[in-house]
């Protein structure tokens, strides 16, 4: 693994809230493209470059296009799973759907708004209250799009429509983060309630009048009374960070939550807690701790590696996770036993915010609220392979590995080696 903090002028000195890569882009220069969000109230595209252009020009980043009708700091951008369609969100509460439009000029990094490649509009603004929205996630169909709100609430967009189809009103404090199983049986929520929520979803053609496409399926808030510690899963709103982004995997296997603890002596460890997607109204099945600090996101690597017949699910394709707490990134390995395959700490001056992986899970880039972006390469384990067909009846047939409630991972070793932020030409 090599680690580059890419030093541009990302949003104007401002903190970088979020960061996602458009898995469906096909340009013909190659590479990947994708957005972040700034407290400078813009959305920017950008073009990471392919390893040959970089070898031969430098630069890794090139600035595409800017985004600029939020009237407020941008917290969250994310790209539709079936097409090149942006979502963006903000502490303005809109939400809004942007299309590319057309093909401009050469962009330049150093003057990068008055030559952009490429030109956006929007295509819809989504607007409930005026209460800052902390996420979005999208349904796997692009048809629908829930946005999570420091008013305690949870909307669900018909996003064709630009219409409110249903209010989740359960959290009694601010929904931090929102994610949608990809194949689009349920959505989760974290609050800063303590809380994590599992919701059953159906799409709204398919129900009868009067019913709610989305019904409470499980609420996570402690260790169940017959566990053998009895415990809180998650920080209070005493957590200084405004975002708890969990993430499913690709496979819909396992629903891995940000902002968990575990109760050991001497005292609380910060973890990542998963779920079984057999098991979602029951106890966590694995905690991923080590990290010094909470963690605010966790993103899975959208694609797949060979099959293996050890790890955390049998009879699986392996499967990347980054978690990313405030100050550090760890990134494990299903096939793995739960160590942190990597680790990479000390790259920013201030908290992480969000992290995002490129289509074939080479790269992972790392946002802060100090206004850069780090850049990890990785090497894969094996070529990706394309996700089986979600409609087959065996499509997640296989289960997790059994495991008591909270499995505790084994912790970073002290001794692993740490990345530092040494800055390098290319990557």
């Amino acid at each position: 693994m090599r680690v580059k903090t890419v030093q541009i002028n990302w949003h104007d000195g401002q903190p970088i809230f979020s960061v996602d890569f458009d898995h469906n882009y096909e340009g013909a220069e190659g590479g990947w493209r994708f957005a972040t969000g700034g407290g400078d109230n813009n959305v920017r595209i950008w073009r990471l470059r392919s390893a040959q252009e970089r070898a031969d020009e430098g630069a890794a980043v090139e600035f595409v296009a800017g985004l600029n009708r939020h009237t407020a700091p941008v917290n969250v951008v994310r790209f539709s799973p079936i097409d090149s369609r942006l979502a963006s969100a903000g502490d303005d509460g809109a939400v809004i759907i942007w299309r590319q439009a057309e093909v401009g000029r050469t962009a330049s990094i150093d003057d990068p708004e008055a030559a952009a490649t490429e030109t956006w509009r929007p295509a819809a603004v989504l607007r409930g209250s005026l209460a800052d929205i902390s996420d979005v996630a999208w349904s796997s169909d692009g048809a629908f799009l829930a946005s999570a709100s420091v008013d305690n609430t949870v909307r669900i967009w018909h996003v064709r429509d630009a219409r409110c189809v249903q209010v989740l009103a359960d959290h009694t404090h601010y929904v931090q983060g929102v994610v949608w199983d990809p194949l689009g049986r349920f959505l989760a929520t974290q609050s800063s309630d303590r809380s994590l929520r599992v919701y059953r979803w159906a799409a709204p053609h398919a129900l009868r009048p009067g019913d709610a496409p989305a019904t409470l399926a499980a609420t996570h808030v402690s260790m169940p009374s017959d566990a053998p510690h009895r415990q809180r899963l998650f920080y209070d709103d005493n957590l200084p960070s405004f975002f708890r982004r969990p993430a499913v995997s690709p496979d819909g296997r396992l629903l891995a939550a940000a902002a968990g603890q575990l109760r050991t002596a001497p005292g609380a460890r910060n973890a990542c807690l998963l779920w079984a997607r057999d098991r979602l109204t029951s106890a966590p099945v694995l905690a991923l701790p080590g990290l010094r600090r909470p963690v605010v996101a966790v993103r899975w690597a959208p694609c797949e590696f060979a099959e293996t017949n050890t790890g955390w699910v049998t009879g699986a394709r392996r499967m990347m996770l980054a978690v990313a707490s405030q100050s550090a990134v760890a990134i494990y390995d299903t096939s793995c036993a739960t160590r942190a395959v990597a680790l990479f700490d000390g790259l920013h001056y201030a908290a992480l915010t969000d992290l995002a992986w490129t289509r074939d899970g080479s790269h992972l880039l790392v946002v802060s609220i100090d206004g850069f972006a780090s850049l990890a390469s990785l090497e894969q384990p094996s070529k990706p392979l394309p996700l089986p067909c979600r409609a087959e009846p065996s499509f997640c047939a296989s289960p997790v590995r059994p495991a008591p409630a909270i499995s505790a991972a084994s912790p970073v070793p002290a001794g692993r080696k740490r990345l530092a932020p040494t800055l390098v030409g290319s990557l």
